[in-house]
């Protein structure tokens, strides 16, 4: 409404860029973005989050929106959904859940535990290209209460067809930014109808077994240290000496990293937590196999040694 320029969001330190991104091209300031900060599971801190909005408002601003991960990028942490969506009822704030990463896990019983309360929520981002291993491009947005995105961007005009307004139809330019678009569901409905829903399911199973599998054989390579246990199929770990800290221990990673992606049989990628480069493997693609994290060990190993004798 009017009070648009005083619209607060809230979302923690681990939230995806795009979600900053999606905020600046609605017009919503980085000054409105309430960054909450994370706990030792990299999950957002609720009493801050609780105590922010209060501030907020006191200040005469108008908290609207909190943001809750259901599997970040970096580690695959999820939010204590449950709780976020009593608060979020509690303050009158719309909830919004990213879970293009961690979402389809819902169709395990793991994945499903550690999301409880994501049916909660009043929208959802979620990308079949990922969990469902489908093709670039195939992302999904659930929302809760269809009136809401058609006030929102519903336009009409005199020579706009008259089937646009039957009820058993969706013309999606009503529901979305976009007026022209093309059939994207049909990139999910055909590998479900021919394959059905299991196919996916027991695929997802076996990237959270091969992450929990990695993460026990890599408390027993000498020097690394384990950041962030799996939750889902990621988790993060690094190399430790005694000697190093700082951006000398950052720069020994990077040696690391780039000592294990040499080979070329695996690739891993890097971030940042709390300051710290850690390397990150992510789980989440159909070739995947125990074959490849034997693969990843065996390198990861490799690489280890090596930088034992420099």
């Amino acid at each position: 409404g009017d009070g648009f320029s005083n619209g607060i969001v809230y979302l923690s330190g681990q939230t995806h860029h795009s979600v900053h991104k999606a905020l600046i091209l609605s017009g919503i300031p980085d000054r409105n973005h309430r960054i909450i900060e994370t706990d030792s599971s990299q999950k957002i801190c609720l009493e801050q989050l609780e105590k922010q909005v209060i501030i907020d408002r006191n200040r005469g601003l108008s908290p609207f929106l909190v943001v809750g991960n259901a599997g970040t990028t970096n580690t695959g942490a999820v939010d204590d959904l449950e709780k976020l969506a009593s608060i979020s009822c509690r303050e009158d704030l719309w909830f919004h859940i990213d879970a293009a990463y961690g979402g389809f896990f819902c169709l395990t019983n793991r994945g499903k535990a550690v999301m409880k309360g994501i049916d909660a929520s009043d929208s959802i981002t979620l990308d079949p290209h990922k969990g469902l291993f489908l093709p670039y491009g195939t992302g999904s947005l659930l929302v809760r209460d269809r009136q809401a995105l058609e006030r929102t961007f519903s336009s009409r005009d005199s020579y706009m067809p008259v089937m646009q307004t039957d009820p058993e139809m969706v013309d999606f330019c009503d529901i979305s930014p976009e007026l022209t678009r093309d059939f994207r569901g049909l990139r999910v409905w055909l590998p479900l109808k021919m394959l059905g829903i299991d196919v996916f399911r027991k695929s997802l199973d076996e990237k959270i077994d091969l992450a929990h599998w990695m993460a026990r054989q890599l408390t027993t390579v000498d020097g690394i240290e384990l950041v962030t246990e799996p939750q889902l199929s990621t988790l993060a770990f690094r190399l430790c000496r005694k000697d190093l800290n700082g951006s000398d221990l950052d720069e020994l990673n990077h040696r690391f990293l780039n000592l294990i992606n040499k080979p070329g049989r695996v690739y891993l990628t890097s971030t940042k937590l709390d300051g710290k480069l850690v390397l990150r493997i992510c789980v989440l693609s159909f070739r995947t196999h125990r074959e490849r994290m034997e693969m990843a060990l065996e390198d990861i190993r490799s690489a280890t040694e090596t930088l034992k004798k420099n």
